[in-house]
C-alpha cells in the first residue's frame, strides 16, 4: 500500500508598505508631472475603466506582462492595495517569498515595469474603487500566469495593511 505524501503549505506574510518612489523602484514607478515613456513592443495602448475587488485574505495567482509596461490612475481618493514581485523571478521556480505589498494613497498614478510579476490593485477601504488601467491590446499573448494551486503547491497571501 502506497503512502500519498501531503506538502505542507507554504504561508507567506506580505506586510504592506507605503508606496513611495525609493520602495516601488525594482518593479516601477510612480507617475509625478513629469513625463513617463511606456513600453509596447507590439500591439497599441488601450485604456479601460476597472473597479477594483476588495483585498481578500489570500491570492491565488500572480502574473506579469512581459511586451509592455502597465499603468493604472486612480479615479477617487481610495487607498489601494499594489501586490508585486521582482521581475527577475523565473516564470519556473518562482519564490512566494519575493511578493511584496504597497499601498497607494489613491491620488498616484503607477505605472508597472515590462516583466513586473502583479496582482490586479486592490481596494482597501472601499466597494468603488474606480481606476484606468493601460495596457496593450495584445497583454494575453504576452502574459505569463502563475496559479499556485496548479502547481501543487499552496500559498497564502496575509496583507496586514494595519502598519503603514
Amino acid at each position: 500500500m502506497a503512502t500519498e505524501t501531503v506538502a505542507t503549505p507554504v504561508r507567506v506574510v506580505v506586510r504592506a508598505h507605503r508606496l513611495t518612489e525609493e520602495a516601488f523602484r525594482p518593479f516601477g514607478r510612480i507617475v509625478g508631472p513629469g513625463r513617463e515613456v511606456l513600453t509596447a513592443t507590439d500591439t497599441p495602448f488601450a485604456a479601460n475603466l476597472v473597479h477594483l475587488r476588495r483585498v481578500e485574505g489570500s491570492v491565488d495567482y500572480i502574473n506579469r506582462h512581459l511586451d509592455h509596461s502597465q499603468m493604472f490612475v486612480p479615479l477617487s481618493p481610495v487607498p489601494v492595495l499594489v501586490v508585486v514581485a521582482p521581475p527577475d523571478q523565473p516564470m519556473d521556480g518562482f519564490d512566494p517569498g519575493s511578493i511584496v505589498a504597497f499601498v497607494a494613497d489613491g491620488t498616484q498614478a503607477f505605472i508597472l515595469d515590462v516583466g513586473t510579476w502583479h496582482i490586479e490593485p486592490r481596494a482597501i477601504a472601499s466597494d468603488d474603487c474606480p481606476m484606468i488601467n493601460l495596457q496593450t491590446t495584445g497583454y494575453r499573448a504576452h502574459t505569463e500566469l502563475i496559479r499556485f494551486a496548479d502547481r501543487g503547491i499552496d500559498v497564502a497571501l496575509e496583507v496586514d495593511v494595519t502598519r503603514v
